[in-house]
């Protein structure tokens, strides 16, 4: 089966990331006028395959006769009759302005066309808007390059901040079995600051954290670096922290404009050789096989070319020399994420920082589960009620937030008092009050209550029995944070949404004058936020050694539980969307 002259660029579903799911293409732009290669029909995923038949990687496009149209019902047939794809997820990293934006939009273009007439003559693949500075004529006259339509997610008007905002997927199909998913991330050394950069990270390990796997870290770099700064280790090390020691080989290499040093990484190889000769996890290796070097000024070339910039023929040699280096290094590269890397599942990040995040994912599940088995202890032994409050998760919006500052009216279940989650929108300020970003707490769900009925002393053993289970899971993870610095966390998350479910309950007492019910639950919240802190402090004076096997068991078993599981179910959905929302797909 050969490919024509066409391919289009959506939104790719995240059925891989999450087995399930569905999502509908929402967004496409033709890429037109080239014939492409594909890789031989029927084939499983062999990329070995390739190489033996001397063939070289290729996007695919409809076959002869096929319409744009046709194609895509056939991919989604395809889906419903369950066409396994193998996904490879290489996630980008590096400082601002290095160029992982450009990198992919240059690399799908190395891809489809061979030589840069072929990419001059037909249309050039734009993933994402492209904006540079170049300076044109024998006055060197200021021109900005711009190609592509505006993307949100792409701040091209603040120079020194990232101009990558948030995590951003884009995938395109090798063969008939692969699909290759870059992940665009924010870059290091933020002009913003530190804490700019620190949310970055925290945005980054949550997106990835969604992956069901990761083939690759490629940590893209300048050749001829004079120094590699301090906030390329602390996120160098931040991510390897959090994915474990066995990431080592994995990580590869990237060079970007590398035309001034021959093809090669420059000064900055002994620089890197360095600071991986100092880092804590030993052995990540660096040589040619998973080291590559492109040329993103020859894509830079192709873009000024379609904006009518004229060069002259040594310029014009210059780069056509420059796109067959980078075509080459593209298909190499290519092979080897494909070929010689083992993938890393998510279930072998092992790390202090990943059980650390995933208690911190599940933090709200289980203390909200805990207060509402309190309120319903307290109706059968202080009413006898044979009715009793059921928590009721459902999924909301990536941007919904909670005001701690605006008056919650609380709504009454069986006598007792309870604050709805009255959703706020947040984007760069909040669209429904005009209380300050640090009033808004983010949500992942929305908690709704409605009364059961039917209760039993069997029913209550039961709710004892789970209430004693998470109330020890909590004071296992409380000294867990506590073991792994060995002093108390001053931004401990679980004391923290301890403090807000007291402060809550105290503000209804004050409320309302029939508060008897909720005036019981304040007082066993006190009493349980302080055996935790109590649990805390016996952990720093007997100085535990970290049992992180036994933390990753019991994080397992709590989220098996029915009341927490439905919790984190509905999360899921949510960073689904979101992930779904934040992919593009060249077909």
């Amino acid at each position: 089966m050969g490919c024509s002259q066409s391919a289009t660029i959506g939104i790719q579903s995240e059925s891989e990331i999450f087995p399930g799911s569905t999502h509908t293409s929402q967004e496409t732009i033709p890429n037109r006028n080239k014939r492409v290669e594909k890789l031989p029909a029927l084939e499983r995923v062999s990329l070995n395959n390739v190489r033996e038949h001397h063939q070289r990687f290729s996007l695919c496009s409809p076959t002869p006769g096929e319409s744009h149209q046709t194609r895509i019902q056939l991919q989604n047939f395809d889906e419903l009759n369950h066409f396994e794809y193998t996904f490879i997820n290489v996630l980008l990293l590096g400082e601002s302005g290095v160029g992982k934006s450009t990198f992919i939009n240059a690399i799908v273009n190395y891809l489809k066309f061979d030589t840069i007439e072929q990419a001059c003559s037909g249309q050039p693949i734009v993933l994402m808007p492209v904006s540079f500075l170049l300076t044109v004529g024998d006055n060197f006259e200021e021109r900005i390059i711009r190609f592509g339509n505006e993307d949100p997610n792409e701040d091209h008007h603040h120079p020194g901040q990232s101009v990558t905002q948030h995590c951003r997927s884009y995938v395109f199909t090798i063969g008939t079995r692969t699909k290759i998913r870059l992940i665009d991330t924010p870059g290091m050394g933020d002009t913003r600051g530190s804490d700019q950069d620190n949310l970055n990270m925290q945005h980054i390990l949550s997106f990835i954290n969604n992956l069901s796997h990761l083939n690759a870290i490629c940590i893209l770099l300048k050749p001829n670096e004079s120094r590699l700064n301090v906030v390329f280790r602390s996120y160098f090390s931040q991510l390897t922290d959090f994915l474990g020691e066995n990431i080592r080989n994995n990580i590869i290499f990237c060079f970007t404009n590398t035309r001034g040093t021959f093809f090669t990484p420059g000064n900055t190889a002994p620089l890197l050789k360095e600071i991986l000769g100092k880092f804590p996890i030993k052995n990540i290796p660096f040589k040619k096989s998973n080291t590559f070097c492109f040329d993103s000024e020859s894509f830079r070339y192709l873009i000024a070319i379609q904006n009518g910039i004229d060069f002259d023929d040594y310029q014009k040699e210059e780069y056509k020399e420059s796109w067959i280096n980078s075509v080459n290094e593209s298909n190499r590269f290519l092979g080897y994420i494909c070929g010689a890397l083992k993938t890393y599942p998510s279930d072998e990040w092992k790390s202090i920082n990943h059980a650390q995040f995933q208690i911190n994912q599940m933090i709200r599940p289980i203390l909200e589960t805990i207060r509402n088995l309190f309120r319903n202890l307290i109706l059968y032994e202080e009413k006898s009620s044979t009715q009793l409050i059921k928590l009721c998760p459902s999924v909301v919006a990536h941007s919904s937030t909670i005001c701690i500052k605006c008056n919650r009216v609380p709504k009454d279940y069986n006598e007792f008092w309870i604050y709805p989650d009255d959703l706020h929108t947040f984007s760069n300020k909040c669209l429904n009050c005009r209380c300050s970003r640090n009033r808004h707490i983010d949500i992942n769900y929305k908690l709704d209550y409605e009364l059961s009925n039917n209760v039993n002393k069997q029913f209550i053993d039961e709710i004892k029995l789970k209430s004693d289970q998470l109330n020890q899971a909590i004071f296992e993870f409380g000294c867990f944070f506590v073991d792994t610095t060995r002093t108390l966390k001053t931004n401990d998350l679980i004391l923290s949404f301890l403090n807000q479910m007291i402060e809550e309950e105290n503000q209804i007492c004050q409320l309302k004058t029939n508060n008897n019910l909720n005036l019981i639950l304040y007082k066993q919240l006190n009493q349980f936020k302080e055996e935790y802190e109590q649990r805390q402090n016996v952990s720093i004076s007997n100085k535990n050694s970290i049992n992180l096997n036994k933390i990753y068991i019991l994080s397992q078993n709590i989220s098996r539980i029915d009341l927490i599981e439905k919790q984190i179910d509905v999360i899921k959905q949510y960073h689904r969307t979101y992930m779904n929302e934040q992919e593009k797909q060249l077909l």
